[in-house]
């Protein structure tokens, strides 16, 4: 199920996190509806940008790199589109625990990682949380974001499909 609000909600904060215009507990503080299995997902994946220890902004020190802009492009890209989230059901929020992996002989792990690579096959990861790169080169087709009519549409388009295909948050400027 897509839920328009709730993923538009988490893309507005992502792209703000990004910028460094809201902090860390700003963006956790974002509810998203738990029947859109795709922003849920988004949600998670989100919280590995950020320390959680303390408030801040992805600033100085917590900036995020062109990488993570990038893949947060993506996952923007995504929970602004209509696609259904086709991975299987897997959290992302993942904690080490030493204890339960000593009692069990280190089998915790090994289920974890097990697990982990099982979710790898059902798709392509490095289009994640798209499932195949058709997905996304449709999306890049028809841009969501920035795709209204201006003086110079033709050149806003093009900055627009390679705002996409590059997957930054930040587009040029002209």
């Amino acid at each position: 199920m897509v839920h328009r609000e709730s993923r538009k909600k988490l893309a507005e904060a992502l792209r703000h996190y990004a910028a460094g215009r809201i902090t860390n507990d700003d963006l956790n503080a974002v509810v998203v509806d738990w029947r859109d299995r795709g922003a849920v997902a988004v949600y998670e994946m989100a919280w590995q940008l950020y320390d959680g220890t303390s408030q801040h902004k992805a600033t100085g020190s917590h900036h995020l790199g062109k990488d993570a802009r990038r893949e947060i492009s993506r996952w923007i890209a995504f929970l602004y589109s209509d696609e259904e989230y086709l991975w299987p059901e897997y959290s992302f929020i993942q904690i080490i625990n030493w204890p339960l992996n000593l009692l069990t002989f280190g089998w915790w792990e090994k289920m974890k990682r097990r697990k982990w690579e099982q979710f790898l096959e059902s798709g392509d990861f490095s289009v994640w949380p798209f499932c195949k790169k058709e997905q996304l080169q449709k999306i890049m087709q028809r841009p969501t974001l920035l795709s209204g009519r201006t003086r110079n549409s033709s050149h806003r388009s093009l900055v627009i499909r390679r705002c996409y295909a590059n997957t930054v948050v930040e587009c040029p400027k002209r």
